[in-house]
């Protein structure tokens, strides 16, 4: 839990350099990649018109399969730095960022983990990783499958 003290907010900015479990981000079995690094937050809060500005960043490492070569990844995921505010409601003595900061962390994870921008994949028909070797089937478009006579039919 992310949490402030208004009271000691009301004094000085406080900062916050520590690390919260992979839990926090709460990942879904089917996302294809877990969390296997505690969610490293450095964040700074202070008071400011009637709310919270919270700023930093927040990251931490995930592992999965590429989607398209199916090689291990573990990959770190940042945010880009934050500036979030929090209204406080009169009389408020804590100020909970954890839900925003998960949702920050959550759109900073790729859609589709990959091992790099360069790669080329499994080939479609023979199932090769084209990152590691090269394989022997013919060019995509030079198939001469049974419906290939189709191919020069004219209407």
């Amino acid at each position: 839990m992310i949490k402030f003290s208004v009271s000691r907010l009301e004094k000085e900015p406080v900062e916050v350099d520590r690390d919260e479990p992979a839990e926090l981000l709460e990942l879904e079995p089917t996302a294809g990649y877990t969390a296997v690094a505690p969610v490293r937050c450095r964040l700074t809060a202070r008071l400011i018109s009637g709310g919270v500005l919270v700023s930093g960043t927040v990251s931490t490492k995930i592992a999965g399969e590429c989607t398209s070569c199916l090689d291990p990844v573990v990959r770190e995921v940042a945010t880009e730095p934050l500036e979030l505010f929090f209204e406080l409601e009169p009389g408020q003595e804590e100020c909970d960022v954890t839900e925003d900061i998960r949702a920050e962390m959550l759109l900073a994870l790729p859609m589709n983990l990959r091992c790099s921008e360069e790669c080329r994949g499994l080939c479609p028909r023979c199932g090769a990783n084209r990152n590691r070797e090269r394989c022997s089937c013919p060019p995509e478009g030079t198939d001469s499958g049974p419906w290939s006579a189709l191919d020069d039919l004219k209407l």
